[in-house]
């Protein structure tokens, strides 16, 4: 059970990479199909023109069908559909991450940037951490020392203790 949440994390990750690349596909596919729509345009344009010269004569394509609201408009959706579907991908787009290493500037960013003064606070924190340390290590070293010399005249005593026992108990 202790592994449940880096389970669903994994999961969360899976399920984004694959959003991405449908994403992807289908911003490709909507890519591909408002180039032909393009393309579709502009060359119904090219066909009505070419018509309306070859009926030029007769009064063009709408005079020839008779057509009194003949006006050729087809909007161009195309450049609206790219600037979704670039959107599309910026939105599920995951940047890779990278692993930058430790970063120290936390601990001295809220001083001036002057270069001397942070070397003065950073010194003085190093010369303040070695104080302490070494007065911890002062410490630990007169526990040892008085430990140490219990021990020996505690073993001496034993020694004189198992002396005197052994004259009391003589002949």
């Amino acid at each position: 059970m202790w592994r449940e949440p880096i389970y669903n994390l994994n999961r969360i990750i899976r399920l984004q990479a694959v959003l991405e690349i449908v994403i992807n596909q289908t911003a490709t596919a909507l890519d591909l199909l408002a180039d032909q729509s393009t393309q579709m345009r502009n060359a119904i344009y090219q066909h009505h023109i070419a018509l309306d010269y070859l009926l030029a004569e007769e009064g063009g394509v709408c005079a020839k069908l008779n057509e009194s609201n003949c006006c050729l408009q087809i909007d161009d959706n195309g450049k609206v559909v790219k600037q979704l579907t670039k959107e599309m991908r910026k939105l599920t787009h995951v940047p890779v991450q990278t692993w930058g290493g430790w970063n120290t500037d936390w601990f001295t960013s809220w001083l001036p940037q002057i270069g001397w003064l942070r070397m003065v606070f950073l010194f003085a924190v190093f010369f303040i951490t070695a104080l302490l340390t070494l007065a911890c290590f002062a410490l630990c070293l007169v526990a040892l020392s008085r430990h140490l010399a219990n021990q020996v005249v505690h073993q001496q005593m034993m020694a004189l203790y198992q002396l005197v026992k052994t004259e009391d108990w003589g002949p």
